[in-house]
């Protein structure tokens, strides 16, 4: 079995070959991926537009395999036994397109659980955003909203990195610029939370009739929701804002129940 190297090691064998017992280990969720093969991944996806190429180069380059040329037999390749010796390999068009399937778990946000660590030196703040401020969150959200409405705006997405990225002592910077990975890399992690925060709290994050979903105008029903939550003293809108994002959203959450529990009890849900 051979071994690669710190980055490139994962721990699920995707291919080996009948005669010689030759392994390959590559990533089949994104919370596999180190570091060095997030930042490889999210530089593919912002530079080839192909999805089937994309995989096809995590495939050779987590698997340690070095191509030589193809023709019409199929890959013809080679990997590392030792940094001096090589060993021969070819590799079928089929079989390249059928181990390639193990990467599509790219095609989606959902579940990601990673995200870029560091980005120029400031630390990446936790991955669900627990002990995140909920005014930073919410701020977050105005820009992912913004930048849904004008993707070619990317400064939208600096400011929601400026949130969610920290100085070592914690602070913000006053400004950053993102290169198109970096930006990719925010948003991603970003809809990821989103994703989480909806399967967290469904009675706050649910549908409504006729909308395909509850988030065009979440940001005034937040602000309801705030007011109730302070009881209409303004006082106390601070408070709200520099509570942990999950404890002010399991509040809101449960107040979302508790008003459609309300309804029922009136006899005003609709049947």
């Amino acid at each position: 079995m051979l071994k690669f190297s710190r980055t490139l090691k994962t721990r699920q064998a995707i291919f080996s070959t009948d005669s010689d017992g030759i392994s390959f280990y590559a990533p089949k969720s994104w919370k596999e991926l180190t570091q060095d093969q997030l930042v490889y991944v999210l530089n593919l996806l912002v530079s080839v537009g192909d999805r089937t190429a994309i995989k096809t180069y995590m495939f050779f380059r987590f698997c340690g395999i070095h191509v030589i040329g193809h023709d019409k037999r199929g890959w013809q390749c080679y990997v590392r036994k030792s940094w001096r010796k090589r060993k021969p390999l070819l590799i079928k068009a089929w079989q390249v397109e059928s181990l390639a399937r193990q990467f599509d778990f790219i095609d989606s946000f959902q579940d990601m659980g990673v995200r870029l660590d560091c980005i120029q030196g400031m630390k990446a703040v936790d991955v669900r955003l627990h002990g995140v401020r909920f005014i930073d969150y919410l701020n977050c959200e105005k820009y992912y909203q913004a930048y849904l409405m004008n993707k070619e705006d990317e400064r939208f997405i600096e400011r929601m990195a400026l949130l969610l990225y920290r100085k070592k002592n914690g602070k913000t910077a006053e400004k950053i610029k993102l290169s198109k990975s970096e930006a990719l890399g925010t948003f991603l992690w970003f809809s990821y939370v989103k994703d989480e925060f909806a399967k967290a709290f469904p009675h706050f994050f649910r549908k409504t009739d006729g909308e395909g979903s509850g988030e065009f105008d979440m940001m005034n029903s937040i602000n309801a929701q705030i007011r109730a939550l302070t009881d209409g003293d303004v006082t106390k809108e601070q408070q709200i804002y520099d509570t942990d994002c999950w404890r002010a959203l399991t509040e809101l959450n449960m107040k979302a129940w508790e008003s459609k529990e309300m309804k029922k009890r009136l006899g005003k849900t609709k049947k």
